[in-house]
């Protein structure tokens, strides 16, 4: 969503791509923002009322954006919260680093991920916790049990329609299930 706004010109796009540019976070009001145009156009067009927002918040910065901008917009059911012992991390990314080409993809990189996250997004996960929000699934187990943990979490906030409906090809390679289709390089 940054990026396609950073591109559409729009009076927050040069802000944007300065921040992309220079490596910084874009400030969360623009972010979530972006996040609650793109549910409105969703629930406008196709009626959709149930989001799965990936990796948000991930700090009480974060948070606190999220709140002062959708206010009573949209109601946090949950969290999804995915627990995985370092090792088993490092295993995957490492697996994952065969085909990804992110230039993160090594074990320094995801050793300082794990620390971000244990001080920045831990006290989130608290939060929800306190609320009773939060759904815990132990993702050390293999791809195919950990997506049904979710799929049987989030059965009774779903459409059973699309519940029930096979998997898209996107969604086996986003979930692990298949390898991703190798990509033609562009010619210059």
């Amino acid at each position: 969503m940054l990026r396609a706004e950073r591109n559409s010109g729009s009076k927050d796009a040069d802000l944007i791509n300065s921040y992309i540019t220079q490596g910084k976070i874009v400030p969360v009001e623009i972010t979530v923002n972006l996040i609650k145009i793109a549910m409105t156009n969703i629930m406008k067009n196709n009626g959709g009322n149930n989001f799965l927002i990936d990796g948000f918040p991930r700090s009480e910065n974060n948070y606190e954006g999220w709140v002062s901008v959708m206010g009573d917009f949209a109601v946090v059911e949950c969290m999804l919260f995915f627990e995985c012992p370092l090792p088993v991390l490092e295993q995957r990314i490492l697996g994952r680093a065969k085909f990804s080409g992110r230039k993160d993809d090594n074990v320094e990189s995801l050793r300082l991920r794990f620390e971000t996250y244990k001080t920045e997004t831990m006290p989130i996960v608290e939060v929800f916790r306190g609320m009773n929000k939060v759904v815990e699934i132990d993702s050390s187990q293999a791809r195919s049990d950990v997506w049904n943990m979710v799929r049987n979490k989030l059965a009774g906030m779903s459409d059973q329609e699309k519940l029930n409906a096979p998997l898209t090809e996107k969604s086996e390679c986003m979930l692990g299930l298949r390898k991703w289709p190798k990509r033609e390089k562009k010619k210059e």
